[in-house]
């Protein structure tokens, strides 16, 4: 089976467990910490990888590590994965639980590039355009200085991707004068 079918279903599952019990932001918090426990820590994520290690033993280190931090139900999820050996797909899991957070609460995540920092008035216009265009609750900006881009910017809405930097845009007249032979 595909590991993202299989992370989708396993997302889906937990995610609709959440809205049910109405545990939803401590759901996604202890998701958040996990992803982080899984990303950050070399250890952690190789030793719950690890198929030497039976999953008796890695729901007992899972529960000393997070019983305390996180909430019940998410640490049966964990469970489940390590019962399942559907650890190596954990980190999609967590990100597909994030994806389908963001679309229940109507939040639009958006990437910015540009040569300097936005404004704190041209932040708060790209998120009312943004909230207008698509009509979503919040807009969740990311923003990233690249001086390489000259001027303008680079957005990115979801699977949309709108450059407006004059990098491109000289790229792009360079481009058409060497098709026409101007140069």
């Amino acid at each position: 089976m595909n590991q993202s079918k299989i992370s989708v279903r396993y997302a889906k599952a937990f995610f609709e467990l959440a809205v049910e019990k109405n545990m939803l932001s401590t759901a996604i918090a202890d998701m958040q910490l996990l992803d982080t426990a899984n990303s950050t820590i070399p250890e952690f994520r190789e030793f719950l990888q690890n198929p030497l290690v039976v999953p008796s033993a890695k729901k007992k280190i899972a529960a000393s590590l997070f019983s305390e931090k996180i909430a019940k139900e998410s640490l049966d999820f964990l469970n489940l994965i390590i019962e399942n050996r559907r650890e190596s797909c954990l980190h999609l899991m967590l990100l597909d639980i994030a994806d389908m957070y963001k679309k229940h609460e109507g939040i639009t995540d958006v990437k910015v590039s540009a040569p300097s920092a936005l404004s704190a008035a041209q932040k708060q216009e790209l998120q009312a355009m943004i909230e207008k265009q698509y009509n979503t609750q919040k807009v969740l900006v990311s923003e990233t200085i690249d001086t390489s881009l000259l001027g303008g910017y680079v957005l990115q809405i979801n699977d949309l991707l709108y450059d407006a930097s004059v990098k491109t845009k000289l790229k792009n007249i360079k481009k058409e004068l060497l098709t026409k032979g101007g140069l």
